[in-house]
């Protein structure tokens, strides 16, 4: 048997339709078949009067449409229209009856009847306009119905494919995690092997020796610093990067990655200069990721610079933001503008690398942006094409006011305003060591999730500051 849509399709274009007369009176059925030979189309009409006969002719013939009563010898009211659609969901059905009742006339459509005719009102023209919106509405459901299915057999397909990429995506953070601690220990053992040699600890060694064991160092260093770029991502993506913001003196952070950045520097032939004043106010942040900030946009710089190249490391107080602003500029050959919202896409690196012999996995400075939105700052760059770039970012000054503002501004960005911010008070009895207050530092930092914020009162007291649902609070403290 054909499909009803094929049918339906030729018989319209070639004005040939055949219809199903279910009418158990002769008279009336005399009277549809002498209106649809007055019409313009070209009807073929078939005869039932038992709704039993209509569904065997239905099965053993093609028909594209039925003319169905109400009151028949084998069923009354809507079973006939019931019936029909069970039989023959695809075939449309037009209700001709005596009935001239609105309600039933609703209940019909709404149990699939394409339209509904009253015997005494209908009409030649009435009757062929009611037969082919029946049939153009049918081919237009059938081909919804159709649509709709491919659609959720698409949804399936995708929802599958989704979990598979899920699972390949689990897996694969597992090996990058693996990958990149594994990398430590020959890492560490590379750089002090060759920092002995370089140091004359085990011989003595020529100025060529001392440039080459330099490089190797210098290399060691790129490669850890792209062993913490991969778990970062990796650790940021599972929402476990741990955060610990304390207060913290600018000079102090870029004294912990001088040595590491200058040696760097002078491997590559370029001029560092750092202009960082002690007499900078203390910022609230997590001192080893605004480490990792500045190594990552200096690293940067001195790989694009030019040759002779200088970056200078620069820091200034911008009071009327409450922050310390931290810049690193280069004399590289400069970004174009519509290349700038580029530079933080992860993976992404752009070209003209003058200084490119030292390739990375375009993390960087996507990952230092990531860090400079947990430590509630904001990164910005600047660049003229031929004079060079600077990129800056901001920390936040150590008054518990400002960073609470920050902190509440952030929260309402990342969870879009829909969760509430609740404090709460842990106050240890009696003295502290120091130590000890600083194991409690470290556990947590590890187990507050990255949105949540403390602020260390005193020695033996914390304020905790947590985004949460209501109903989330109580299993939070449990």
């Amino acid at each position: 048997m054909q499909q009803p849509g094929e049918h339906q399709c030729e018989t319209m274009n070639h004005a040939h339709i055949r219809v199903l007369l279910l009418e158990d009176n002769p008279g009336d059925a005399d009277r549809v078949s002498l209106a649809l030979k007055k019409a313009n189309g070209n009807y073929v009409v078939e005869w039932a009067t038992r709704l039993s006969d209509a569904v065997q002719q239905l099965e053993e013939r093609d028909f594209d449409v039925v003319l169905a009563d109400l009151t028949l010898p084998d069923c009354h009211g809507l079973q006939a229209v019931t019936r029909l659609r069970d039989e023959v969901p695809d075939m449309p059905v037009v209700v001709l009856t005596s009935i001239s009742n609105d309600k039933v006339a609703i209940e019909s459509l709404s149990q699939g009847a394409q339209d509904y005719l009253v015997k005494d009102d209908f009409t030649a023209d009435t009757l062929e306009r009611s037969i082919r919106y029946a049939i153009h509405r049918g081919q237009l459901r059938s081909q919804t119905e159709a649509l709709l299915e491919e659609v959720q057999q698409s949804k399936k397909l995708l929802e599958k494919k989704n979990r598979h990429l899920a699972r390949l995506y689990k897996m694969a953070q597992r090996f990058v995690d693996n990958v990149s601690h594994e990398f430590r220990t020959p890492l560490t053992v590379i750089k002090e092997y060759a920092a002995l040699m370089r140091e004359r600890i085990v011989g003595p060694t020529n100025d060529e020796q001392d440039r080459m064991l330099a490089v190797v160092e210098d290399r060691a260093d790129d490669l850890n610093i792209m062993v913490d770029d991969m778990l970062d991502v990796s650790k940021l993506e599972a929402g476990m990067l741990a955060v610990r913001r304390t207060p913290c003196a600018v000079a102090d952070i870029v004294h912990h990655i001088h040595v590491g950045m200058e040696r760097k520097a002078e491997v590559k032939g370029v001029s560092l200069e750092v202009a960082v004043g002690e007499d900078l106010p203390t910022v609230y942040c997590d001192f080893e990721k605004a480490g990792r900030i500045i190594v990552n946009l200096v690293v940067n710089a001195i790989k694009f610079c030019r040759d002779p190249g200088i970056v200078r490391l620069w820091a200034e107080e911008d009071p009327d933001a409450g922050e310390v602003i931290v810049g690193v500029t280069d004399n590289g050959p400069g970004i174009d503008d519509a290349k700038q919202a580029e530079l933080f896409r992860r993976f992404k690196q752009l070209g003209n690398q003058e200084r490119g012999s030292t390739k990375g996995f375009g993390l960087g400075l996507n990952i230092a942006r990531e860090l400079v939105d947990l430590n509630f700052g904001r990164m910005r760059v600047e660049s003229e094409l031929g004079k060079g770039s600077t990129f800056s970012f901001s920390l936040p000054v150590a008054d518990p006011t400002s960073v609470m503002d920050r902190y509440l501004a952030r929260i309402a960005h990342v969870e879009n305003g829909g969760a509430m911010t609740s404090l709460i008070a842990v106050d240890v009895e009696g003295p502290l060591d120091p130590s000890v207050s600083d194991e409690i530092d470290d556990f947590l930092a590890h187990v507050l999730r990255k949105n949540d914020l403390v602020f260390r009162a005193d020695e033996a007291g914390w304020l905790l500051v947590v985004p949460v649902e209501g109903h989330d609070l109580a299993a939070f403290l449990t």
